[in-house]
């Protein structure tokens, strides 16, 4: 029998830990003017590496319409400069009928892959987000072959794919508009699935709290039990609902603290309740309306008293919601949608 010395390889250096994603959906448009958006990322852009906007959304015939090129083009163009990944969004509008439509006809979905791709294979585009929503149950395997079609044509390409579905926390969900995201088939091939984690409450009931911390870690704790956990994405709401008016209006954190201070607004923070964490904020002011006084004035109608709740966030939500990024190691964090939010959250992310 014949010894020898065989030279052992080097140890490998130790693996750079992975750095979660912190990323944002950011919409455009008529509402959200080009600088405010370009703020919105230029003065917090050491926090973000990655970011999405609403860039593009689908026609009934799987084409594409871009939402507005010339913002685009200018938050492309800072992203890159300061190594912020742009992966922008595709998405749906309210009524999914078209979506439904394409995504079952092969000649269509083959139409919308390459309208797609054609925005993919830029050099200055990391991946493509798909935001497709309201979508019925019986599309559920439909949407998945169109997703595994997707993913291999952007792979090829050396570039990413993420798909932004609802939030569940079991797979046969009560909520049927969940049905379509097949969690486990499509972590198999996108790169992230990001969980729409709020609304657990909307606008449409009573007020209370939109996504309480409890609710949240149970969506991730699902979602991590059939998806590789560094694919898993939370996703976290910034605005607030106000309750009390004609009708319920959506806000940032900056608008709820001016109506604080205009109306004398009273916070309560809602640690926890019988469920465990909630985090958020509730917020009651009232407004007194002056009364309508006809010609005769001793027909005034008497003064109203439009009595308001407001549930929103602030740093302390966020730190929370982190908490749940590194306790089950998910892939990163991504927030619905900067722009007014409380300041502080940014001392959470450093």
């Amino acid at each position: 029998m014949l010894f020898g010395v065989i030279a052992a390889d080097p140890p490998s250096p130790p693996l750079a830990p992975r750095q979660p994603i912190i990323g944002a959906w950011l919409r455009g448009g008529a509402r959200d003017p080009l600088r405010q958006l370009i703020v919105i990322v230029a003065t917090r852009f050491k926090s973000y590496n990655e970011i999405s906007a609403f860039s593009y959304t689908v026609e009934r015939d799987g084409t594409l319409i871009a939402n507005d090129p010339v913002n685009d083009g200018v938050l492309v163009d800072f992203a890159r400069a300061n190594n912020i990944r742009v992966i922008p969004t595709v998405s749906s509008t309210w009524d999914s009928t078209h979506i439904v439509n394409i995504i079952k006809s092969p000649t269509l979905r083959a139409r919308h892959i390459e309208a797609i791709m054609q925005i993919a294979r830029s050099p200055l585009i990391d991946g493509i987000d798909i935001d497709y929503e309201n979508l019925p149950a019986s599309s559920r395997q439909p949407f998945t072959d169109f997703i595994t079609l997707l993913a291999f044509h952007l792979h090829n390409e050396g570039k990413t794919l993420s798909v932004t579905v609802p939030p569940k926390v079991r797979e046969n969900d009560a909520a049927n508009l969940t049905g379509f995201a097949d969690y486990v088939a499509l972590g198999q091939v996108a790169d992230q699935i990001r969980v729409m984690a709020y609304e657990y409450h909307g606008k449409s009931g009573p007020p209370a709290p939109n996504a309480p911390i409890w609710w949240v870690r149970q969506v991730m704790s699902y979602t991590v039990s059939v998806v590789p956990s560094e694919k898993a994405i939370l996703g976290i709401h910034l605005y607030a609902y106000d309750w009390g008016g004609s009708e319920t209006i959506a806000m940032w954190w900056g608008d709820v603290q001016a109506l604080k201070e205009k109306y004398g607004g009273v916070d309560r923070y809602i640690e926890s309740d019988e469920r465990g964490t909630v985090g958020e904020i509730e917020m009651t002011y009232t407004i007194n309306r002056s009364p309508l006084c006809p010609l005769a004035f001793f027909d005034c109608a008497p003064f109203a008293r439009e009595k308001h709740t407001v549930y929103y966030v602030d740093a302390r939500y966020v730190a929370e919601a982190w908490k749940i990024v590194k306790e089950l190691q998910l892939g990163g964090l991504v927030m619905w949608r900067p722009g007014g939010e409380d300041p502080a959250i940014w001392d959470v992310f450093n």
